[in-house]
């Protein structure tokens, strides 16, 4: 059965109007164009719909039938088009975003408000999770993109970089280290040392850095959550080094952060995003949020560590 949205329009202007010559006028036809749109919608369906005499027009049984289905009908059909409408001037919609924790709790807040100042009913779900799980959820698209460090050869997957920042020392203001201008390695390792797990990506980057320093490290704890790790060094049970992205987590009265040189550590943050796959335009206008606002003083208070990768083209797009 071929039967047209404008067959349905002419349908039920001839419903209501009991008129060929006034329903035609109401949906702009000739009174023969619309004579020939009923007869083909008679004959698609295989039924009379109306009943003609001299005088008048008006339905059949069948007919009945059909216009409380053909009024629903026109309602889904509009009602489709304005959500696609809305849609495409991003009114509505979903983004998923998968991102360490640090990220999540330090720049994504600021992205996000933003973002929603301007698209209050697009729906934001922001997964904090480990570094595995965000390639995971990407991969499985479970998210539309992920931001954490680069995967390791991961096929079906495209990173593109976009921050860059440096393993910063976390310590009480009152520590001797504290009156450092920079802190080394070697210094850190002959204090009471704390770490993140090695579950985590920030554990990863501080043993590589502690391996380019020629030290075994000796760390007297180790935690999953970054906020234990400010609790604990600022209960004076220890010191550690973190991503300078950290800070908006780890900040507390009395702690402070230092440069960590000898060498120093950087690690790479990026978008990662299915191969090949097209990304929504909800996604799209999240992203564009996320290059307009991370440049633009999310990070002042420590921005010599931290680089943005300006490169990169809006959008999310190569």
């Amino acid at each position: 059965m071929n039967v047209t949205k404008k067959q349905l329009d002419v349908f039920i202007a001839l419903a209501e109007l009991g008129s060929f010559s006034q329903a035609a006028r109401h949906v702009g036809l000739s009174q023969p164009a619309f004579s020939l749109s009923i007869q083909r919608l008679e004959d698609a369906m295989g039924m009379k719909l109306f009943q003609r005499t001299s005088r008048t027009v008006f339905l059949t049984a069948e007919g009945q039938h059909f216009l409380p289905l053909a009024r629903n009908l026109l309602q889904g059909w509009e009602a489709t088009f304005v959500q696609m409408s809305n849609v495409a001037a991003i009114r509505n919609g979903r983004v998923a975003i998968a991102a360490l924790p640090s990220l999540a709790a330090g720049m994504l807040p600021n992205v996000v408000a933003h973002f929603a100042a301007k698209h209050p009913l697009v729906q934001l779900e922001i997964r904090d999770v480990l570094h595995g799980n965000v390639v995971d959820l990407v991969r499985s698209g479970q998210v539309d993109f992920g931001i954490s460090v680069e995967p390791s050869a991961e096929l079906d997957i495209d990173f593109r970089p976009l921050l860059h920042d440096r393993l910063v020392a976390i310590l009480r203001n009152d520590h001797p280290l504290a009156q450092c201008e920079t802190v080394s390695w070697e210094m850190l390792n002959s204090e009471r040392l704390i770490v993140m797990s090695r579950a985590t990506s920030v554990r990863s980057l501080t043993d590589h850095a502690f391996a380019k320093a020629l030290i075994t490290p000796q760390p007297t704890m180790e935690v999953d959550l970054l906020a234990t790790i400010a609790g604990l060094v600022q209960a004076g049970c220890g010191v550690s080094a973190l991503p300078s992205l950290c800070l908006p987590v780890v900040a507390r009265a009395d702690l402070t952060w230092r440069r960590v040189v000898s060498p120093e550590a950087e690690r790479s943050l990026g978008l990662l995003t299915r191969r090949h796959h097209e990304l929504s335009l909800a996604a799209r206008a999240f992203l564009d949020d996320i290059y307009q606002v991370v440049p633009n003083g999310v990070f002042s208070a420590f921005r010599d560590h931290i680089r943005f990768e300006a490169n990169i083209e809006p959008g999310g797009r190569n």
